[in-house]
């Protein structure tokens, strides 16, 4: 068989498994489901920073080329092409994004900003770097939510044989049996007026929603447990003291 079909086929078997444990039917740790229905329920009341891409350093390595004094006209001319295509795909891939959270998402509150400044929101930065509609940052755009959880388009990699958004939260990585990614192909989202890409963000909602609502009966069956558990014990109380 072809190595590069049989990488294929392990790569999606790999990628079938790791969706199985998105299943409600799968059985997990006390701890990890309870950290997960935590999670659900600070995303909740809290924000969805959406992260946009910068591709800044081909960006700036094309820049930098650009700025040569020994490029020939030609050259000169092929590498302009080429900032200017890598702009454009940028700015369109995050234009799409952003409409379609913008458009299609209201689970949470949500929030635009550009890779570069991850580094300033997880150092506590909560204003100056969000992005209006413009897509360039604005000062009046402050977050207040407590509860940060970052989403982001990620190509496939080990981690991940398709292309996925993907979410954590801002200091912690999410598990499941939280839903912390959804499949979304790049060819997808650069198709123009693909109702697909927005279908994923959808579904996305959709998902959080129906793990919300499950992260809520688990909270009245543990209420209703201990109930039963502090009944019963107030009853050993009493035929104690009756004896």
């Amino acid at each position: 068989m072809n190595l590069k079909i049989l990488s294929i086929i392990i790569a999606m078997l790999y990628w079938a498994t790791n969706s199985m444990a998105q299943r409600d039917d799968i059985v997990l740790s006390k701890d990890k489901k309870e950290f997960a229905f935590n999670s659900i329920k600070e995303l909740k009341e809290g924000a969805l920073v959406v992260r946009l891409k910068t591709n800044h350093r081909k960006i700036k390595q094309l820049e930098n080329t650009l700025k040569s004094s020994k490029l020939k006209k030609n050259q000169r001319k092929r590498y302009q092409a080429m900032l200017d295509g890598t702009i454009k795909t940028r700015d369109d891939f995050n234009n799409a994004i952003s409409d379609m959270f913008m458009d299609s998402f209201s689970f949470c509150s949500v929030y635009l900003m550009y890779d570069s400044c991850s580094r300033a929101l997880k150092n506590g930065v909560r204003s100056g770097i969000f992005l209006g509609p413009d897509k360039t940052a604005s000062p009046s755009i402050q977050l207040k939510e407590k509860h940060v959880f970052i989403i982001n388009y990620k190509k496939s990699s080990s981690d991940f044989p398709v292309d996925v958004l993907r979410m954590q939260k801002l200091h912690e990585r999410l598990e499941d049996p939280f839903p912390y990614y959804l499949q979304l192909r790049e060819s997808w989202v650069n198709q123009i007026n693909s109702p697909r890409a927005a279908q994923a963000v959808i579904q996305l909602d959709r998902k959080l929603r129906n793990f919300y609502s499950r992260a809520l009966e688990y909270d009245i069956k543990k209420a209703e447990r201990l109930a039963k558990k502090e009944a019963r014990k107030a009853e050993k109380e009493a035929e104690k003291q009756n004896k």
